[in-house]
């Protein structure tokens, strides 16, 4: 800075040697002391207060303080009033009282002149310089003034300006404050790069924090450097157990292999994926999760760290394995209904008569195997109720529940290919009925009833009685047996383990069908008879 002082009295004698290096050592400790206590300093006041405190040590100002042009706006903001300082105000502001730094302060007068021109500058007579345009209310009078400019990248961002020096400013105070400048501006940099870090990774760790996933960082042989509050709470792990490789505990041990061949890839570069089941603290069981690690790279395109996630796919997972088992079932069961429409159209056809009553009767047969596919389809579980398919089989010929009808048992739902079978079954002795037996004479009467029975095996059975009454006349039994007769006495014991009993009475028909129940089934109809 060559600008030359303004308003200086007469140039200072030179020092002498002694003196010149006493004070060189004394500005030497004050920088010292701004860029050492600078990394303690909490705030940018704080760390401007400090600065000040220096500057009025050395050149022996009364106070002191510290401003900023922001944006080019043509107004100063306050960073640092120095302690001297507040304490040297008289006036009422409450702001001022309350410590408020004042903002906003048009760039003019003496101070003004220091930021405008881009000098250093010494006024002794204050009250006639030139751009004097007087003091705010309650301000300390001024006796003398030191202003200096704050630099960087060779513009004028900031000054400091010192006060009421006890015998006027001179050059060595000058030279002081602006070999004080460079550090206050090293300093007040550094604290902004540094709290600009700490607030960007404050909002990096919340949005960490807020996301599902479980993050953490390691290096290139998987030793990890740090992991997220989601590990410690989904893991169990702390931070320091899962240090190194101790996040390997949480890994299921069929997967810890996978997990070591994982980073055996990592030298090589690029992003590492890889599926694998960690234990899940809160249910005490694994859980599958999808991992990820991206390489963090230097300037030089080097890697210094892998930042990684870990993803929840567990439902996915389960999912996906639910459709692979659902697809499977719908193979077999397209397989099976294929089967069975060849066997109901193959038997069908093999009883003879008209075409139209064959046709008549295999219309009837899809029909009731469409139904039970219906059903079956309108639950998650693919199970359909006893009750709703024997009265969808009955209202399909027009039988409803009267005196002549009746209806009766627990809650049941079977498997869709049971089903299947038992609707058919039903389907064959209601067209029965209705053409020779209690569905077709008003004397008639027909009693549907079901019960589980339980066995002291773990087993249970589930029974069904169809039981025809009232028919006058004396039916015969078939000379031939049909599809329906066959379907009852000899497919029901073989596809489902049935027992059955089919009995062509005098009065109508009884039939009388006992089918296995898995014992898981029976847990569900307790609960279904308690509810």
């Amino acid at each position: 800075m060559s600008d030359s002082a303004d308003q200086s009295p007469c140039a200072a004698p030179p020092e002498p040697p002694v003196d010149s290096m006493r004070r060189d050592a004394h500005v030497l400790a004050g920088i010292n002391r701004i860029l050492h206590e600078a990394l303690s300093a909490s705030t940018e006041e704080e760390l401007g207060q400090l600065c000040l405190e220096v500057a009025e040590d050395l050149t022996g100002a009364a106070f002191s303080f510290f401003g900023e042009e922001r944006d080019a706006s043509g107004r100063l903001d306050h960073l640092a009033i120095s302690e001297r300082g507040w304490a040297a105000y008289r006036g009422s502001d409450p702001e001022f009282s309350q410590r408020k730094l004042p903002n906003g302060l048009k760039i003019r007068g003496i101070f003004g002149e220091v930021m405008v021109q881009d000098r250093t500058l010494i006024v002794n007579e204050p009250a006639s310089h030139p751009a004097r345009v007087g003091l705010p209310q309650g301000h300390p009078v001024l006796h003398n003034f030191l202003g200096v400019p704050l630099r960087h990248n060779g513009e004028t961002f900031a000054m400091f300006a010192l006060g009421n020096h006890p015998t006027g400013f001179t050059e060595r105070e000058k030279a002081i404050a602006e070999e004080l400048a460079p550090a206050i501006v090293q300093a007040l940099l550094r604290k902004r790069a540094e709290m600009a870090s700490r607030a960007s990774r404050r909002r990096l760790l919340t949005l960490i924090e807020g996301i599902p996933q479980l993050v953490w960082t390691a290096t290139s042989d998987g030793r990890w450097t740090w992991a997220s509050p989601q590990w410690v709470a989904t893991t169990g792990l702390s931070v320091e157990e899962s240090l190194g490789h101790g996040w390997q505990a949480a890994v299921h041990p069929d997967d810890r292999d996978a997990a070591h061949a994982f980073w055996t890839q990592a030298s090589e570069g690029g992003d590492l994926t890889m599926e694998g089941r960690l234990f899940h603290a809160e249910t005490g069981r694994y859980r599958w999760y999808k991992t990820r690690a991206t390489p963090v790279r230097d300037d030089h395109g080097a890697i210094v760290e892998w930042f990684g996630t870990s993803t929840d796919i567990d439902n996915l997972r389960r999912l996906q394995d639910r459709q692979e088992t659902l697809v499977a079932e719908l193979q077999h069961r397209v397989r099976n209904i294929l089967t069975i429409v060849r066997s109901i159209f193959t038997r069908t056809v093999e009883a003879g008569g008209p075409i139209d009553e064959i046709s008549d009767h295999f219309r009837g047969r899809l029909d009731s195997l469409a139904r039970t596919q219906i059903v079956a389809t309108q639950t998650l579980s693919g199970r359909v109720d006893l009750e709703n398919l024997i009265r969808d089989e009955l209202l399909g010929v027009g039988a409803i529940e009267d005196d002549r009808l009746s209806i009766r048992g627990p809650d049941v739902t079977l498997p869709a290919d049971t089903a299947e079978s038992i609707g058919l079954a039903i389907h064959e002795l209601t067209t029965n009925a209705l053409k020779y037996g209690a569905l077709r004479h008003p004397t008639g009467r027909l009693a549907i009833a079901w019960h589980v029975e339980a066995h002291f095996d773990r087993k249970c059975e589930l029974i069904v009685k169809w039981d025809e009454t009232g028919v006058p006349a004396m039916p015969v039994p078939p000379v031939r047996e049909g599809f329906g007769t066959e379907l009852i006495r000899e497919a029901l014991p073989y596809g489902l383990g049935a027992r059955t009993n089919l009995q062509f009475r005098g009065g109508g028909v009884l039939c009388v069908i006992s089918l296995p129940l898995p014992i898981e089934d029976v847990g569900l109809l307790n609960r279904s008879a308690e509810g």
